[in-house]
């Protein structure tokens, strides 16, 4: 059983998601242009403002701002169910039989679903002050360097620290309007 969730309308939260098992599946772009093409979409279906976001290669993190009438959950349990189709479907194209196998491993171990690509559930956390926003988009930005895959924040492509320091906005768009 996992800790509570508080949906509160107008927070912003900082969500956690990863893949199952940790598999390293966002080494390559074609795995990852998925990812920001649904959040892309799903920033307007679901209605919210993308603060922040970081790519790794087994996980990633958001900074979301609902406005609508969606939860966090409504969005997750979508964005996770879309982005897995589209990630089996393009191991299946390329042919990557390791992760092909693992996602059908997966898909066995729990049960649920002929394969599966991320954990179950998520975290998140619900945040309250300016404060704590900026001490998680430090955090993600500054993630690549922890992990040892760049030396500089702005060396990690798929980061927001490229649209808030270098004014970058090629990836995707961030909302400011926080600011």
């Amino acid at each position: 059983m996992g800790l509570p969730r508080f949906h509160i309308d107008g927070h912003l939260y900082y969500i956690t998601t990863v893949i199952y098992n940790r598999l390293p599946l966002f080494t390559r772009s074609a795995f990852i242009i998925p990812l920001l093409d649904s959040l892309n979409f799903y920033r307007y279906q679901h209605e919210f403002k993308l603060l922040g976001y970081i790519i790794m290669p087994d996980h990633l993190h958001l900074i979301v701002w609902l406005y609508g009438k969606s939860t966090v959950s409504d969005f997750m349990r979508d964005y996770k169910t879309f982005t897995s189709k589209r990630i089996i479907r393009q191991a299946q194209v390329e042919k990557i039989t390791d992760w092909i196998n693992a996602f059908e491993q997966a898909g066995l171990e729990t049960g649920r679903s002929d394969n599966k690509v991320w954990q179950d559930s998520y975290w998140d956390e619900n945040v309250y002050t300016e404060r704590f926003l900026r001490q998680k988009l430090n955090y993600i930005h500054r993630n690549p360097l922890r992990s040892g895959l760049v030396e500089q924040p702005g060396d990690y492509p798929y980061s927001s620290y490229r649209n808030y320091e270098l004014g970058q906005e090629w990836l995707i768009e961030i909302d400011r309007g926080w600011e």
